[in-house]
């Protein structure tokens, strides 16, 4: 196996990853940074209890910001906040039906409300319920 440009990984370490193409193949089959930066706007987006809330609402139904802020029982301003963390990631669109805002989700928010529901249906990855 070629010797790689970080001497302090044992060959043992290496020769593990040789089916990879070694350090450089493994290092070149990572996503590219933008790819990298929208997962974590996923991640940011669903990490906060009222953003998952909010998703899980829109997944029942589309709803105006109103019953939303009144379910949640937040502030208008709060809940704006979340909206737009959620409209930013793709995941809500609004449309104006007369003098208010109907939420819904778009099909990226109904992908990731579903993931959300098969962790809250099913056993915690890791054995976290053992």
């Amino acid at each position: 196996m070629k010797k790689s440009c970080c001497s302090e990984i044992p060959a043992e370490a290496l020769e593990t990853i040789g089916g990879q193409g070694g350090l450089e193949g493994l290092i070149a089959a990572l996503p590219d940074d933008a790819a990298i930066a929208r997962v974590r706007e996923l991640h940011h987006a669903c990490a906060d209890i009222y953003r998952i809330k909010i998703l899980e609402m829109l997944r029942i139904q589309p709803l105006c910001a109103c019953i939303i802020r009144e379910a949640l029982g937040i502030s208008k301003s709060k809940l704006s906040y979340h909206l737009k963390i959620l409209q930013e990631a793709g995941m809500i669109t609004g449309t104006a039906k007369g003098t208010w805002i109907v939420y819904g989700l778009t099909q990226y928010g109904e992908f990731c409300s579903s993931m959300n529901a098969k962790v809250v249906e099913g056993p915690v990855i890791g054995g976290l319920d053992d």
